[in-house]
């Protein structure tokens, strides 16, 4: 009941802000799909209530009817490139209603990463957003890892997530959300610093006790690249230390017993690792027989039976396990391309926009937005080689991200270089006007 109180306080307040703007109003979209209120509340009232499909069909309303400056520039053209070969491949596919029901969810996730793009004008918005996904996704995930680690220390949580699903998912979601964790903290003061720097070991504990051996990896991951990037390694490696110190000590042998299969030879190997490495190669032969579209978009798991030779070793209709294959098996060696140029351009965005804060070229937080941007996209390519990742929503938000934070990294840098040029320039000397005659007196007679 008290959750249900809780969530209808929620949204009266989310609506009335939404009202307000159109970037306010995609906050609250991106509250209702992080956090998914209808399940957090365990109520049939909001169950039966579709409210980011409400949520998402208001924000492109609001943003119609408000002065908002839509471009398109090569990198979003991608995003829709993709998603008009996911479309052709469905429906030349040989799956086409169920490829065609995956592909209209994930349109919708292609539009509002686009408008994340447009409504995304300077810092402050960055942050906005930032902080909506972060706390969204953070609350209930940080909440159920301090629970753990503190209630049942080493015992395993593979609860699903509804934003990511299985625990492999949430591994790697929780993997891609630590390091933004780490930037709000890194730019914050005070006591949100200290909130940040808490939620930061509910959600490491969340990610490690899935005992996910992919999201493991994406950890490590990002850990090394947060190490590498950061300007105050010393800090940074205390940070570390002290999140080790809470964290492995309460995990039993059983955890690294299953991590350590990661290095295992091939006779050693478990069903789990076989299976995958025998649906990559399915999806490759997909690939090899469809290679220009492959068989529809989200189309593996009804496809996969056809392609299987081993007729059901490992059971009928698999998923790939893997966003690489994924996308390689259902949109071919196109799709496998322009989904590698899209990662590969958010990468540069995120190093451009980082070597120009160190260079002193943009002042504030987008420096630290980039670091936690990019070790986010590392955790991916990592954690999302042996997930179904491809077209998760965060993902793609995250990737709009960092065409937003480079948008706003010109910005901010044109208007720094105005300013120190303002400075630099000296200013003209005034003339120096002689004192004022009196004037003559007039007699007049």
């Amino acid at each position: 009941m008290i959750r249900t109180i809780v969530v209808i306080i929620a949204l009266v307040i989310g609506w009335s802000f939404a009202i307000q703007s159109p970037l306010f109003a995609a906050a609250f979209y991106l509250w209702i799909a992080y956090f998914r209120p209808e399940s957090w509340a365990w109520s049939d009232v909001f169950a039966t209530l579709n409210l980011s499909y409400f949520a998402g069909a208001f924000l492109l309303i609001r943003t119609a009817f408000s002065p908002v400056k839509f471009r398109v520039d090569y990198r979003n053209l991608m995003m829709f490139l993709f998603l008009a070969l996911g479309l052709v491949s469905s429906l030349l596919g040989p799956n086409q209603a169920y490829s065609m029901s995956y592909w209209q969810e994930f349109a919708k996730t292609i539009v509002v990463s686009y408008l994340l793009t447009v409504l995304i004008t300077d810092a402050k918005d960055l942050r906005l957003i930032l902080t909506v996904i972060v706390l969204s996704l953070g609350f209930e995930a940080g909440k159920q890892g301090w629970a753990t680690l503190v209630l049942s220390p080493g015992a395993p949580n593979t609860n699903s997530v509804p934003f990511l699903g299985d625990n492999n998912l949430v591994a790697v979601g929780m993997a891609m959300l630590l390091p933004m964790v780490g930037a709000l903290g890194i730019t914050s003061t005070g006591w949100q610093k200290r909130a940040y720097q808490f939620l930061s070991i509910g959600v490491l504990y969340r990610a490690v006790s899935t005992y996910s051996r992919g999201g493991l990896l994406a950890i490590g991951a990002v850990g090394g690249m947060y190490f590498w990037r950061s300007q105050h390694k010393l800090r940074t490696l205390a940070a570390f230390a002290i999140a080790v110190a809470l964290v492995l000590p309460v995990l039993p042998q059983a955890y690294w017993d299953r991590m350590a299969t990661i290095t295992a030879p091939a006779e050693e190997r478990d069903d789990s690792q076989q299976s995958r490495l025998h649906f990559w190669q399915v999806a490759v032969a997909m690939a090899n027989d469809r290679p220009l579209l492959g068989v529809g978009h989200a189309g593996y798991p009804r496809a996969y039976n056809a392609y299987d030779w081993t007729d059901g070793q490992y059971l009928t209709n698999r998923a790939v396990h893997s966003a690489w294959f994924g996308v390689l098996g259902e949109l071919g060696y196109p799709g496998l391309l322009l989904f590698g140029a899209i990662v590969f351009t958010s990468l540069r965005a995120c190093r451009r926009v980082r070597k120009s804060a160190q260079r002193g070229e943009i002042p504030g937080p987008l420096g630290p937005y980039a670091i936690g941007l990019e070790s986010a996209l590392i955790a991916f390519i990592v954690g999302g080689s042996f997930v179904s990742f491809q077209y998760n929503e965060m993902l793609w938000h995250f990737f709009a991200l960092t065409m937003a934070l480079e948008a706003v990294a010109v910005k901010e840098a044109a208007t720094e270089r105005a300013r120190l040029a303002a400075l630099a320039t000296p200013r003209p000397v005034a003339a120096v006007r002689p004192a004022a005659m009196p004037e003559p007196e007039f007699a007049w007679g």
